[in-house]
């Protein structure tokens, strides 16, 4: 009797843990789980003091308009000798938060830097151009007018 007690509890448990743990339908998903994704776009822009800058931009979205970030730069010097033509010469490192703003039927994503003590937030601004590509941007929003000077960041696959 003890025996068969026990079985029909086990199959009970068994049965309402398979129920419980089923599989999640798109429905089930939170909007947090739809837009949690990590990606990286990388690229070398023009820099004022050296012979470019590698950009290596990773944006870890924790809701489809916002999430963290982590810039490395990376200022390079041109050497014919070096794997890609360049040698590195100097790398900074950034993070912070982003967030992924409208303004006049255009995409971009404001970069805040974390704070820092005693000084103000460092701000950047990417025109999000198409699914794999962005462009840095000024603080009024507007691409750099020079079509020598390549701002666009691919995105890594």
């Amino acid at each position: 009797m003890k025996k068969t007690i026990f079985l029909s509890a086990a199959a009970v448990a068994l049965l309402s843990l398979a129920a419980c743990s089923g599989n999640k339908t798109a429905s089930d998903k939170t909007v947090t789980e739809e837009a949690s994704k990590n990606v990286t776009y990388t690229g070398i822009l023009p820099a004022a003091d050296s012979d470019g800058v590698r950009y290596a931009l990773n944006l870890d979205y924790t809701s489809d308009n916002e999430g963290s970030y982590k810039l490395d730069q990376t200022y390079l010097i041109a050497d014919s000798t070096a794997a890609g033509g360049y040698k590195d010469k100097d790398s900074f490192k950034t993070e912070g938060n982003f967030a992924v703003e409208s303004k006049d039927a255009k995409k971009y994503i404001k970069l805040t830097e974390a704070a820092k003590t005693d000084t103000t937030a460092n701000v950047m601004y990417f025109l999000v151009d198409t699914d794999s590509t962005m462009t840095m941007v000024n603080a009024d929003l507007e691409v750099s007018v020079n079509p020598d000077m390549n701002y666009t960041l691919k995105l890594e696959k």
